[in-house]
């Protein structure tokens, strides 16, 4: 089903080649089409989960990518009670703040949650951000009995810089955000005016992959390029996002709007 999904809109499909296989890209040269796909995916992986499970737990990005997608998540019919949605990372400010992502994804889909999904953010506290990643740990434990829970939809973003969640090019998260144990890290702000310009939370690798099913999802020439340009050079340092895709388990469908 998932594959006649991403066949419905598409105008072109292309391999990416890498130092460790390739990696599948559908590219839809409207935003309407690449909407209405993302809006599929969705549907198919929640209501696989509840088929199967009772219940489905997803995770999503921030940012103005996404947004539309949380926007139209009211057109879907979901039995929405059953639903829990959480997120890939968020900046370390109160969730009312302009800066929040919390805010973005609360109010765009907010008429879900009045139909009774359940939101939670990463920003369990918002006096430090060691004591923040450590509160966000546990409501992610909570979600599985104390154990890490299996998500089943990862809707991640990424940026022009190769960023993908709150792990960047340059940073120093990169050291270890691949072999921790933890499920949720604390992020520093950068130095010299680069991203990231403020604390930020986010998921680990070990999190993020335990996915039953991840969707990249990414808009504009300039991101498809840097895309191209992280699969050829995996290395974490520089690409971010590249390294993730080459090692990541679960499997990953890239729309391209």
């Amino acid at each position: 089903m998932t594959e006649d999904i991403l066949q419905s809109r598409w105008n072109r499909v292309y391999k990416l080649e890498s130092p460790t296989g390739h990696v599948n890209v559908r590219v839809y040269d409207d935003a309407e089409g690449a909407l209405f796909v993302m809006l599929r995916l969705v549907e198919d992986a929640l209501t696989t989960a509840i088929s199967e499970r009772g219940r489905a737990l997803w995770i999503g990005a921030g940012g103005g990518t996404p947004k539309p997608v949380y926007e139209q998540l009211d057109t879907l019919n979901l039995p929405w009670d059953k639903v829990t949605l959480s997120q890939v990372d968020e900046r370390f400010v109160p969730v009312d703040d302009a800066a929040s992502n919390t805010k973005m994804m609360a109010e765009a889909a907010a008429p879900l949650i009045a139909k009774g999904m359940v939101f939670e953010t990463l920003i369990r506290d918002i006096t430090d951000p060691v004591v923040c990643a450590e509160k966000a740990e546990a409501l992610l434990r909570s979600f599985n009995g104390g154990e890490a829970p299996m998500f089943d939809l990862t809707l991640l973003g990424m940026g022009p810089d190769r960023h993908y969640a709150s792990i960047f090019p340059g940073h120093p998260i990169n050291a270890m955000v691949y072999d921790t144990e933890s499920l949720v890290l604390p992020v520093e702000p950068a130095t010299g005016g680069v991203e990231p310009k403020l604390p930020r939370i986010t998921l680990s690798v070990k999190a993020l992959n335990r996915s039953r099913r991840i969707v990249l999802y990414i808009t504009g020439f300039e991101k498809e390029k840097a895309l191209e340009a992280a699969v050829a050079d995996p290395n974490p340092d520089r690409s971010p996002i590249g390294a993730f895709l080459a090692q990541c388990p679960a499997p990953v469908d890239i729309v391209v709007g």
